[in-house]
């Protein structure tokens, strides 16, 4: 991601504390935490709608294509929208990926 360094450190440098290092430390990684929380669902929003709304799109601009044939900018739109929802596709699977390779270290599959 472009800029996710300086992000994090935007985020880290919001939050000024005073303590003990280890107090400092654990304030700040848990700000942290919950910034980063916040910032995924902002980005990345839940895939699985965002996935359903592409879907959609894609269904509603086939309709048009059989009824008439599609104007220049709709065939465009078609094709950003493909590969948006290409996109997508490859995110929710990267996500179910991590979540099931977590799960299986959790639940001891070793």
């Amino acid at each position: 991601m472009d800029g996710f360094c300086d992000l994090v450190k935007s985020f880290w440098d919001e939050l000024n504390v005073t303590g003990p290092s280890s107090f400092m430390l654990a304030r700040k990684l848990n700000f942290l935490n919950s910034k980063l929380k916040e910032w995924n669902r902002d980005v990345f929003g839940h895939l699985e709608f965002k996935m359903a709304n592409l879907v959609e799109k894609v269904k509603s601009l086939d309709e048009n294509e059989q009824q008439q044939s599609l104007s220049s900018v709709d065939k465009i739109k078609r094709l950003e929208v493909k590969k948006e929802l290409s996109l997508t596709r490859s995110s929710t699977d990267a996500y179910r990926h991590q979540r099931a390779k977590q799960h299986w270290m959790v639940d001891g599959g070793w």
